[in-house]
């Protein structure tokens, strides 16, 4: 192939959903024409032939003391990243969500001449306001995923989209829902509550016994309640965590999410990915006293579960930091589990988060803006 043909891009995340909506994202930019892409990748894009710069799973970082101990290493890929923009002359640069790096990186490259496409906007409606201001200096364009963030951006002089939500592209279980009964020794006619504790180690350390121990209070008064606690691959069971009766689930959480009669999930991307389901749930979240403090001074919102923020309502009850505790959790899961109009009642108060999340096509829509871009 005439490489003089090819359009390159420069691709950065440093997540693992972004490392997903970034592959999906270069699958229907492949279907333009032909390019040439590399970057920083996981696992995602490293499957479909991106060329590998750095490991995106070297970089993920949780919370602001952890910062510190990855900042050699965030330095260097910084250096890396400047240094190929030099060399490798993308028609486009690529900021895939991983704010924490991405906000720095990008000024840096517009200074090299980049033309810098922002997708999964950084949620400075959270954080800090007055950054939507300063990307309107060197973002050329921004694809967002959730419809408030249009307005908020456009208002601050950012050239912006809003392509729907990525995760509505290819949503569902990964299996159906006899098969999931059967891999894990479920019986149908029985309730089943799901425990999501996130998909870092960080996250499964603080959350597991917690979630397990309101399970157990859970069970003890009705003994048909089942409990399944779902892992992401490479995910192991923390130590000093006695199970008891919870089985557990690798590889199938959205299954999890959508076969269960009620859920307590760790915030980020799993919460909204139950809203859409339709499966009660409750928001939960512990982190380091020290990265809580800070978070406390700098979040301006009142609510931190993405079905809360989407449907700008309390759709789904949140337990955070000291205010989540195996008795807190239990009381707050227990009508769901006993009343079946409780649980129609919170279906219905979810559905407002699908309605506001677009329609399917979300990769495709942002492909085009950035094919357009880089012509």
């Amino acid at each position: 192939m005439d490489r003089e043909l090819e359009r390159r891009f420069l691709v950065v995340t440093g997540e693992a959903s972004g490392d997903l909506h970034a592959a999906r994202l270069i699958e229907a930019l492949r279907t333009h024409g032909p390019c040439r892409i590399r970057g920083v990748a996981g696992p995602e894009m490293r499957a479909i032939g991106v060329e590998c710069l750095v490991p995106s799973e070297s970089l993920a970082v949780l919370g602001f003391a952890e910062i510190l101990e990855r900042l050699p290493r965030l330095l260097a890929t910084r250096r890396r990243l400047l240094a190929e923009c030099d060399r490798f002359r993308p028609h486009a640069v690529v900021l895939v969500d991983y704010p924490g790096f991405n906000l720095r990186l990008g000024p840096a490259l517009k200074r090299r001449g980049a033309r810098i496409f922002y997708y999964i906007a950084p949620q400075v409606w959270a954080w800090h306001p007055e950054r939507a201001r300063e990307m309107a200096r060197w973002v050329d364009h921004l694809a967002v995923v959730f419809p408030f963030e249009e307005p908020l951006f456009r208002d601050a002089g950012v050239p912006v989209t809003f392509v729907g939500h990525p995760l509505l592209d290819d949503f569902g279980p990964e299996t159906d829902l006899a098969t999931f009964h059967q891999t894990l020794g479920l019986d149908s006619r029985r309730p089943l509550l799901g425990l999501l504790p996130g998909s870092r180690a960080q996250e499964v350390a603080r959350h597991a016994r917690i979630l397990v121990e309101a399970a157990r209070r859970l069970t003890a008064t009705r003994p048909g309640l089942q409990a399944v606690l779902a892992l992401a691959p490479g995910m192991e069971i923390p130590a000093g965590v006695d199970l008891g009766g919870v089985r557990v689930a690798r590889g199938l959480t959205r299954a999890t999410q959508a076969f269960s009669t009620a859920c307590a999930v760790a915030s980020g991307t799993a919460t909204l990915e139950t809203a859409l389901f339709g499966t009660p749930l409750v928001v939960v979240y512990r982190t380091g006293r020290l990265n809580y403090a800070i978070a406390r001074r700098l979040v301006s919102i009142p609510r931190i579960g993405l079905p809360n923020i989407v449907a700008d309502a309390m759709v789904a009850p949140e337990l955070i930091q000291d205010a989540l505790t195996p008795e807190a959790l239990a009381a707050a899961l227990a009508p769901w589990i006993d009343d079946p109009a409780a649980r129609e009642a919170q279906h219905r108060l979810l559905s407002v988060v699908r309605e506001r999340l677009g329609t399917p096509g979300a990769s495709a829509r942002a492909a085009t803006r950035l094919w357009e871009l880089a012509a």
